[in-house]
């Protein structure tokens, strides 16, 4: 943690130097990837994440939607891919999928939206082993699982499951070949500390994740 705070109290002016020359060491600097971000199944999520408006625990204005048809993703694909877009992702709220007729055709989607020569990310909760490997073989370039903040003071955001089991997925996946896209959100009564020990926890993965999404809770009053 120590060596994670040396870094983020640097002067503002010397951090962005600092990430700019390791981007500019792994990236191309003038590139900026366009990506398009489709809900496919919505509402209705058995989870009580205190920041999601699509969870079951919460009264929100957020209607439960089924999982979208096959034809109706590679629509929005192909419209996105017209906009510019290289990687189309795909997020159901679930607790995890179930295998079955509604996993199979989550499995179709990834293959559709790779069949347009677009890249394919998915987020669908916590996956097996065996899932984590059926979205490979179809193709799937990366799986989001948010971590969301500290393993101390994750209970105080989530309690339908625990920090563990999102590890457990972040593993699978890392075994199953496919990058790992994972983060946090800000703004969740979280200490700078907190936000550290988050990093600190994803750094440990092997290999670190491919993108870090960090995201601020906007509350609705």
């Amino acid at each position: 943690l120590a060596d994670f705070r040396a870094v983020y109290d640097l002067p503002l002016p010397e951090l962005m130097f600092r990430a700019m020359a390791v981007h500019r060491e792994h990236r191309d600097p003038t590139d900026v990837q366009r990506c398009a971000l489709l809900s496919i199944k919505t509402g209705g999520c058995p989870e009580d994440c205190g920041y999601c408006s699509q969870s079951a625990h919460h009264d929100t204005p957020v209607e439960r939607e089924p999982l979208m048809t096959v034809a109706e993703v590679r629509a929005k694909a192909e419209a996105a891919k017209a906009r510019g877009a290289t990687r189309f992702c795909m997020g159901a709220a679930w607790r995890s999928p179930k295998d079955g007729p509604e996993f199979d055709r989550v499995l179709d989607m990834v293959r559709v939206v790779r069949g347009l020569g677009m890249e394919a990310c998915v987020t669908l909760g916590m996956l097996s082993d065996a899932q984590a490997a059926r979205l490979k073989d179809a193709g799937l370039t990366a799986y989001n699982h948010n971590l969301d903040t500290s393993r101390r003071h994750y209970p105080e955001v989530v309690t339908t499951r625990t920090y563990d089991a999102r590890l457990d997925t972040l593993r699978a996946v890392n075994r199953a070949g496919i990058s790992v896209c994972s983060g946090g959100i800000l703004g969740l009564g979280e200490t700078e500390d907190d936000r550290l020990m988050m990093l600190c926890e994803l750094a440990q993965l092997d290999p670190p994740p491919e993108s870090v999404p960090v995201n601020c809770l906007m509350p609705q009053t």
